[in-house]
């Protein structure tokens, strides 16, 4: 008997929380969120450090799609609109493997800028249809690869994400010549934009 989508969801939420503790040598709090009405399902901070948190939101998969000789992760789900994006709130996505207890390598952690703005794939009755397809292969080249890490990583990833200086969320260049100058009266500050981390050599 298989076991069910809410089952899965426990089973692949411990197993993320495990394995950022373990990668981070204990360093990561991940604390479940009671309500996810800000669709996440965990806050992460560093140990005795409470300024920043990253949420994140996990999606995972039972299965594997071939195509060709290349193993595809997929998986679709819906969101209500509006969707939220930010910077610090993250997409966790990865093959959960029945057999072996465990995730598959690589794992994604995606900033949800760019994951909403890529995996969209449909709008209709106040909600909002996501398509994640990724490769899983170690040459793969597509939009998701600069994302994608092997399991041991994701503790630095996430450490590296909560470290990171202001710098690597910043405003149009254009745009920041303009707040240089006199003036000029803001209405609302205009919102960072996000640079695309690169991919790291495991």
């Amino acid at each position: 008997m298989a076991i069910t989508s809410v089952q899965q969801g426990v089973i692949t939420e411990a197993e993320f929380a495990k394995i950022c503790i373990l990668t981070s040598n204990g360093r990561l709090i991940p604390a479940r969120a009671l309500a996810d009405d800000d669709r996440r399902d965990f806050e992460i901070h560093i140990r005795r450090h409470f300024g920043e948190s990253l949420a994140v939101q996990l999606k995972t998969a039972k299965q594997l799609r071939l195509h060709g000789r290349s193993r595809i992760l997929q998986i679709d789900f819906r969101e209500k609109a509006p969707l939220i994006s930010d910077p610090r709130l993250l997409y966790f996505l990865a093959h959960f493997d029945i057999k072996t207890r465990g995730f598959t390598d690589p794992v994604f952690l995606v900033p949800s800028p760019f994951f909403h703005k890529h995996a969209l794939h449909g709008v209709g009755r106040g909600a909002v249809q996501l398509q994640f397809k990724a490769s899983m292969e170690p040459d793969a080249k597509d939009m998701w690869a600069q994302w994608a890490l092997p399991q041991s990583e994701l503790g630095h990833r996430v450490l590296d994400m909560l470290n990171a200086e202001p710098s690597h969320s910043r405003v149009n260049p254009k745009v920041e010549q303009l707040l240089t100058m006199s003036g000029i009266v803001w209405l609302r500050r205009p919102a960072p934009m996000v640079v695309p981390m690169r991919h790291r050599a495991a």
